[in-house]
């Protein structure tokens, strides 16, 4: 045996490691969804701040009932919601003879070998879209609320001071507000950036196989069941500080001097 003489502990983690090509499909899964949540949440979330703040009585009313109710109910419902509304909603175009939702009938993917081993990454299904989308939408909600902190830490007299001088309301939010409080936001809204990997791990209850899903399937072959969901935490504690560390940095770099 290759892993004769090892202690127990080593020989089990060398045997999950031998599915290392489902540890990477999961890892790189999970950091797309990651990705495309965090720049999603990051833009709306902006927007949904801006509006609270600066926008009329029915703007201001609709970003705020939106982050209410997205904060106030499990992610683990709303991925459900966005999940099975398709179908709901194909139910009735059948009713009424139109055309359906093409659900799982498309899918965009690469197959690659690398190292002997044939590995497919989907970039983007139906099911793949839904879980970004739920993720992204309830990042938006936490996002939005760093922003609108950040935003009001700003004095309003810059703002009434920038128009004074002839700028718009308009420019000197874009210009004047905004520059200091993305930079404000650094510390808070990284919480959120960190945070975001774990949440992902709810995606698997719809079928996408990211790391927590290749996760069950390794224990399935080996059940090796605290090796493998070590190596999974070990996976998102380096993920997690190389994130934190990263914006640590950012915001040093970017901070106000005197701020």
């Amino acid at each position: 045996m290759i892993f004769q003489g090892l202690p127990g502990e080593i020989v089990d983690f060398l045997r999950v490691l031998e599915y290392w090509d489902h540890i990477l499909i999961g890892l790189a899964k999970t950091m797309w969804l990651y990705v495309w949540a965090l720049l999603i949440g990051f833009f709306l979330g902006l927007l949904l701040a801006l509006l609270r703040q600066y926008s009329g009585r029915i703007l201001s009313r609709i970003a705020t009932g939106y982050i209410e109710i997205v904060r106030g109910t499990p992610l683990l419902v709303q991925l459900f919601f966005l999940y099975f509304l398709p179908f709901s909603i194909n139910t009735f175009l059948d009713a009424q003879g139109l055309p359906y939702i093409p659900i799982g009938r498309w899918s965009f993917y690469i197959t690659s070998d690398i190292f002997g081993r044939s590995i497919t990454m989907v970039f983007l299904d139906h099911i793949t879209l839904i879980g970004i989308l739920t993720l992204g939408l309830n990042s938006a909600a936490y996002q939005a609320e760093y922003f609108r902190g950040a935003v009001m830490s700003i004095d309003r007299g810059q703002l009434e001071a920038a128009q004074s001088l002839g700028m718009t309301r308009r420019s000197g939010i874009l210009h004047i507000v905004l520059p200091q409080a993305l930079r404000r936001v650094i510390p808070a809204w990284s919480n959120e950036a960190a945070y975001l990997p774990k949440y992902t791990v709810v995606v698997f209850y719809i079928g996408l196989t990211e790391i927590f899903a290749q996760a069950h399937y390794i224990i399935s072959q080996t059940f090796l069941t605290l090796a493998v969901y070590i190596l999974v935490a070990l996976i998102f504690l380096v993920i997690i500080t190389i994130i934190s560390k990263a914006l640590d940095i950012l915001y040093k770099r970017t901070a106000i001097p005197g701020l």
